[in-house]
């Protein structure tokens, strides 16, 4: 693996951000627009959790793609970034009908988006940019 990319871990993290990024996508779609949203989702605190894992999924997609640039090879980010954005719908297609199109699978997406933003922002070099180290 070091003669493909010689710092692997960084890899893997990012290969696990980046599911995040693009499942979280995909999972928070079907959410938007909110007008048409299932209407679980339109309940409660719903509506709130939807606009909170987008803003989320935006920092985090911002971060990947830095984390990304400072720690790999810009051939390792494309194999990377391209096999987990193509099997990335499987994720979502196949949760549970219990986590599908409801404010539990949003609020448990926020919580995974917490803590893969605390595992990007403090394991690299980016978290002396952020100023976090």
């Amino acid at each position: 693996m070091s003669a493909i990319e010689p710092n692997w871990q960084a890899w893997l993290i990012f290969v696990g951000c980046w599911t995040v990024v693009c499942s979280g996508w995909i999972y928070i779609s079907g959410s938007l627009p909110l007008s048409v949203a299932p209407a679980e989702v339109r309940r409660g605190i719903g509506i709130p959790l939807v606009i909170l894992n987008a803003l989320g999924l935006a920092a985090l997609t911002v971060l990947a793609i830095l984390f990304a640039i400072y720690e790999l090879r810009w051939t390792s980010i494309i194999v990377g970034a391209g096999m987990v954005f193509l099997f990335s719908p499987f994720v979502v297609q196949d949760l549970p009908s219990m986590l599908q199109d409801n404010q539990l699978g949003l609020a448990l997406l926020l919580i995974l988006l917490v803590g893969t933003i605390f595992v990007v922002g403090t394991t690299s070099s980016l978290a002396g940019l952020l100023g976090i180290a």
